[in-house]
């Protein structure tokens, strides 16, 4: 989640602090008297921020104490944005589109006109994600109705967009659907790009998938979810 932060700023987040308590210490506790003094005291605030930073920042399913942080009004700007939760909504695959050519294809005949591809309605089905994220750490994970499928992130990185102004999840994940039918595979590759608004705690965006390519079955879609 770190990566959110300029470089400018992240310098600033992690320098800072040290540089403060270094100095409140050799004013008002003990100013070294020479300068190996002075870099044992320094080594030991290094060291502490350290470890301070390792166990406040780090995060897992029981331990996510850096979310106290955001009980502070407007941190979710400043810094980043608490993702960690339930996200419930839907997905709006192409698939009636790609099913069509499919069976056009398989059947070996020439189909009578039926309107244009891109008229075609797509498909929603319910999704749910859950995000697991801390200042080292983003996981995402999903559970799709239509399949049973589960997946998880293989990398995951929330970034902002100068240019409009927002944050922005991108991951990359792996699919796997229990029962696969003849036109699914047991495991695929799949990607989405959502946009995040803060305000109505949504993300919302684009997916696509690896799913049977070489048969010409790979899917893509939008995905909106909200907050639980």
């Amino acid at each position: 989640m770190y990566s959110t932060l300029s470089l400018k700023r992240l310098v600033a987040w992690l320098a800072l602090p040290p540089l403060g308590i270094f100095v409140l210490l050799t004013a008002l506790v003990h100013a070294p008297q020479n300068l190996t003094e002075g870099w044992s005291l320094a080594n030991k605030v290094l060291g502490g921020w350290g470890i301070f930073l390792f166990v406040f920042g780090s995060g897992s399913q029981w331990w996510r104490p850096w979310r106290l942080l955001w009980r502070i009004p407007g941190i979710d700007r400043l810094l980043f944005p608490d993702l960690n939760g339930k996200w419930v909504g839907k997905t709006r695959s192409n698939w009636p589109s790609v099913k069509a050519m499919f069976e056009a294809y398989e059947k070996r005949e020439k189909p009578g006109y039926a309107g244009q591809l891109d008229q075609v309605a797509l498909q929603d089905d319910d999704i749910e994600l859950k995000i697991t994220a801390s200042f080292f750490r983003l996981r995402v994970e999903g559970k799709l109705s239509n399949t049973g499928g589960t997946s998880h992130s293989i990398s995951a990185q929330l970034s902002w967009n100068d240019h409009l102004e927002r944050f922005e999840l991108g991951y990359l994940y792996n699919q796997n659907t229990p029962t696969p039918r003849q036109t699914d595979e047991a495991l695929h590759l799949g990607a989405a790009y959502l946009s995040l608004d803060i305000e109505a705690a949504t993300l919302k965006g684009e997916y696509w998938t690896k799913r049977s390519w070489r048969s010409g079955l790979n899917t893509a879609g939008t995905l909106e979810v909200v907050r639980m």
